[in-house]
């Protein structure tokens, strides 16, 4: 456990530019997020925005080696990036694999990246419970641009919506008609669309994809553009930078940034809100010694009783609740 002592250290030392402070924060936040208003109260006065990108696709359609050559055409450009990468949870550890790391050791150690990966903890959506509060550390520390990496996503998950301004959508060949790709769930989210391994073909996906969005109305005036690269020779990834950059500009003009910043805000207020009151429930509602003693029985002659009692237990808390 951190003291308070500790954790005014280690801002003192984030705001001199340290990224093992930056480092030590995130692993408090995703540790023990109710500290998360003792350190946020530190950075009350910065104002600087980052630009947050999206990556999402399903498993293996290359997002961690995307990322790392979008990275790298930013660092060229003079920006500084922090990257957040949700890997799937060890079932032993509660861990990430750390699977990004291995693909993105090339700019791991570049002064102007800061990379973390993260469990997803089997939190739904292919994110992870800390990814919003790590990027409001990433923005106090003055990243210009963060890119958050899905960790593969399926149907109805798409939390990364509600996270990033830009979502890029990573599609491959192989993957079946523009059916399919709908029917995976991840296809209305985007604001650009990505065909990667073109060394593979894929044209055949882009034109589908053209024809879909040519039936499609576009009530915000951005038509997704889509685009195909290769990850591995960096053909193709300039393109994309600039149509994440063109969809930047396009937001900035049009004001629609600021709905996207408070469905942002609107998502993390509504799971504090969530968080908090399943603490309250698991605390004073049932507890565990509660939840072992039904168990108890229902590994005895009670197993269709679990419902009765979690009703009487409600009646019970609600009976409290109405005499008050």
């Amino acid at each position: 456990m951190k003291t308070t002592q500790d954790i005014d250290t280690l801002i003192n030392r984030f705001k001199k530019k340290d990224k093992v402070a930056l480092a030590k924060l995130i692993t408090i936040i995703e540790n023990e997020p109710d500290k998360a208003h003792e350190i946020f109260q530190h950075f009350e006065g910065i104002s600087h925005d980052s630009y947050i990108v999206g990556i999402t696709g399903s498993p293996g359609v290359g997002k961690s080696t995307l990322t790392s050559e979008i990275s790298k055409k930013l660092l060229e450009e003079g920006k500084s990036v922090g990257i957040i990468c949700v890997d799937p949870t060890s079932p032993f550890s509660g861990g990430a694999f750390l699977g990004d790391r291995v693909r993105m050791t090339d700019i791991s150690l570049h002064p102007n990246v800061f990379l973390r990966s993260l469990a997803s903890r089997g939190y739904k959506g292919g994110i992870s419970r800390a990814v919003f509060d790590i990027s409001l550390l990433y923005e106090a520390y003055g990243m210009d641009l963060i890119i958050i990496e899905t960790v593969g996503v399926g149907q109805a998950e798409f939390d990364i919506y509600n996270l990033a301004y830009s979502v890029v959508v990573i599609l491959v060949p192989g993957y079946g008609d523009a059916i399919q790709m709908q029917k995976a769930g991840i296809i209305e989210i985007g604001d650009i669309y990505d065909i990667n391994k073109k060394d593979l073909g894929g044209e055949d996906i882009a034109v589908q994809i053209e024809m879909m969005l040519d039936d499609s109305t576009f009530q915000s005036g951005w038509r997704p553009p889509v685009s195909m690269t290769n990850a591995i020779s960096g053909e193709g990834v300039e393109d994309l930078v600039q149509n994440i950059m063109d969809h930047k500009e396009h937001l900035e003009l049009s004001e629609s940034i600021d709905e996207k910043k408070k469905n942002r805000f609107r998502y993390k207020i509504k799971e504090l809100v969530y968080s908090k009151i399943d603490k309250i429930i698991s605390e004073s509602f049932l507890n565990e010694k509660e939840i072992n003693e039904i168990i108890k029985h229902a590994l005895g002659d009670g197993k269709f009783k679990i419902y009765r009692a979690i009703h009487n237990k409600f009646e019970d808390v609600n009976f409290e609740i109405k005499k008050r």
